[in-house]
């Protein structure tokens, strides 16, 4: 059974608790073996709380003897990360999340936790998602002494004590819903949204994904289902397709281009984001499924090579390099100009000597943060002049005047973010902040508590420190520090050291993907940059803002700008749009106080609203 002990109100009031401190134990730490000082200590405690909260559950209980409902304990959310919610309640139709605290003194990060729980159940759990059963989050003070059941608006639940938890319970009990049982909750499947990373492992071993509510209700199978018509076509008719996918951050654009590179023959997926590639190929433990593309283009123009696939996956096409950056890295090796394009190249190589091609770009909105990639997607127009390429995007043509044909589909666009899980809004909250549209930002953030994703300001970084320490103690997910780069010896978390040569694995790599090392995200000892995380994400993130970007008199303005960009402060806000939108669960903004960043400090505290930590 998927939990430490589970059975009826009544069965508990008749447990013994030795009995029950059993079930857990045995649960939680299987057969006893020999144990470190700090995991028996650890453990002891743990137990002491099973104690408290298994008194203070009969004393509430008690109170209601003939009570239908049951309790499931320490229930393993599978998929989950190894979380367990200490306590469920079902009751006359709701699923009640209690978390379990003897102390009083509570932190965000228990707050957070808390509703976290809930919304995992809520849209993942497959028996709650199908009967639309209705979760109710409570964070339970078990010695507190207060006879109020109090609501925690900023987090969509409710703070209870002994004294004030049958205030919650004939709440419930004057609103019934369809009766959802024990069975039927221990019987589901727990279906989370995975990871970028978690998704890449399993499309390269060949597990199917969960059945998420986030790819039911979006165009996902429609889009993909697109571009293998277009593929089909191109190899019946002997053509070249140039297919362009856009879709905001985190609908699911590296997912997809990784699913068709995987699923179909002669494909690759290739990548200009170093860091990106370097943390798949680790992951994954293999370099050829995933190509970056510098190695790849370089094969051509150094040695003539051209490459076998005819399927070109190409991610984040809008921040191709344009020809003069390309001859740059090339003088770099002492190799003359050759006055080509990554567009022009990819292009080259999808025809040249092949019957059919399809070159598939993946494209992201606002995303262009290097030197050389403001160009954006005119370089692939005129990348495919004269080699009778048929292009096919979602939105009418006003670009792709070289095209021999123009189509347009239904469905070449990603028109739902995974990574926020529930929170579809969060994307247009920073779109909205960047674009000066502060009062659709605070319109915005009024609803963002209910789809619980956790957005906090402070202006003090050890207690963001604190509350992301405090989040994800014992399981997998992730939290991390992110700031944009420029004026990195000034941020009071040193950004990523330039890697050795020839080191392996690469330190964004150690970022992710190694615990033991001191560079590893949760230490919070090293910020990463929007170069290091583009296409990446953590479950929370600690955005170091810094005086780089900041508000005066109503508008943006910036300082510390990259050499060589035509528009700097886009690039700069680019910058800020990637790094704000890498958390999967929540975002905590730490703004130092520093007076020129006063009057951003007031604008998203006092009149856009986001909470102070």
């Amino acid at each position: 059974m998927n939990c430490g002990w589970a059975g009826t109100i009544q069965q508990f009031l008749k447990l013994n608790l030795n009995k029950f401190i059993h079930h857990l134990q045995l649960h939680v730490y299987g057969e006893r073996t020999p144990e470190t000082n700090v995991k028996r200590l650890k453990r002891e405690s743990q137990i002491l709380a099973w104690e408290d909260t298994f008194y203070k559950l009969k004393k509430i209980f008690q109170q209601y003897q003939m009570l239908d409902g049951s309790l499931i304990f320490e229930y393993n959310i599978l998929r989950g990360s190894g979380r367990r919610p200490d306590v469920i309640l079902l009751l006359n139709g709701y699923v009640i999340v209690i978390e379990c605290k003897s102390y009083n003194k509570i932190s965000q990060s228990e707050f957070i936790q808390t509703s976290l729980y809930v919304r995992d159940l809520q849209y993942y759990h497959s028996e709650i998602h199908r009967s639309n059963t209705q979760v109710i989050g409570v964070l339970f003070l078990t010695n507190y002494k207060n006879n109020q059941l109090y609501s925690i608006p900023k987090h969509q639940i409710y703070g209870a004590t002994v004294n004030s938890f049958p205030v919650l319970i004939e709440k419930i009990l004057k609103k019934p819903l369809k009766t959802f049982t024990m069975l039927q909750f221990l019987n589901g499947v727990y279906e989370p949204s995975p990871s970028m990373l978690e998704a890449a492992r399993s499309i390269f071993n060949n597990e199917p994904l969960p059945n998420i509510r986030a790819i039911a209700s979006s165009n996902f199978n429609q889009v993909q289902q697109t571009i293998y018509q277009i593929i089909k076509l191109a190899q019946e008719t002997n053509t070249h397709h140039l297919i362009l996918v856009s879709g905001e951050p985190g609908a699911g654009k590296t997912y997809l281009g990784l699913n068709i590179a995987h699923n179909t023959k002669n494909a690759v997926y290739l990548s200009g984001n170093g860091p990106l590639v370097d943390v798949l190929q680790d992951t994954l433990h293999n370099e050829t499924f995933v190509q970056g593309l510098y190695g790849y283009k370089m094969d051509y123009l150094v040695k003539g090579i051209i490459p076998h696939e005819k399927i070109i996956i190409f991610d984040e096409a809008q921040r191709a390099w344009d020809a003069r950056k390309v001859d740059q890295s090339l003088r770099r090796k002492n190799i003359p100009p050759k006055n080509l394009s990554e567009p022009d190249i990819i292009i080259k190589i999808a025809t040249t000597n092949k019957p059919w091609s399809v070159t598939i770009g993946l494209i992201g909105e606002g995303q262009e943060i290097y030197s050389g990639e403001e160009g954006g997607l005119k370089l692939w127009n005129t990348a495919i002049v004269d080699r009778n390429i048929i292009v096919h995007t979602k939105h009418h043509n006003s670009l792709f005047t070289n095209a021999s044909q123009y189509k347009t589909h239904n469905y070449l666009h990603l028109d739902c973010s995974f990574r926020a899980h529930a929170a579809l809004n969060y994307y247009s909250i920073v779109n909205s902040l960047l674009d000066e549209k502060f009062d659709l930002t605070r319109e915005l953030v009024q609803n963002l508590a209910k789809d619980r994703y956790s957005l906090f300001v402070t202006r003090d970084l050890e207690q963001a420190k604190s509350v992301a320490r405090g989040l994800y103690q014992d399981d997998v997910k992730t939290v991390g520090v992110i700031c944009a780069s420029g004026a990195d010896r000034q941020k009071e978390i040193p950004v990523l050291p330039m890697n050795r040569r020839y080191e392996k694995p690469s330190k964004i790599v150690q970022y992710f993907n190694y615990p033991e090392s001191a560079f590893y995200c949760k230490k919070l000892n090293y910020a990463a940059t929007e170069f290091h995380t583009q296409g990446l994400e953590l479950d929370m993130t600690i955005v170091h803002w810094d005086d780089d970007l900041y508000i005066n008199n109503g508008k943006w303005c910036g300082q510390h700008f990259q050499r060589g960009v035509e528009n700097k402060l886009q690039i700069k806000m680019n910058a800020y749009r990637v790094i704000l939108t890498r958390g999967r669960d929540g975002t905590i903004i730490y703004i130092p106080p520093k007076p020129i960043l006063d009057e951003t400090w007031r604008m998203l505290t006092d009149y856009i609203g986001i909470s102070v930590l």
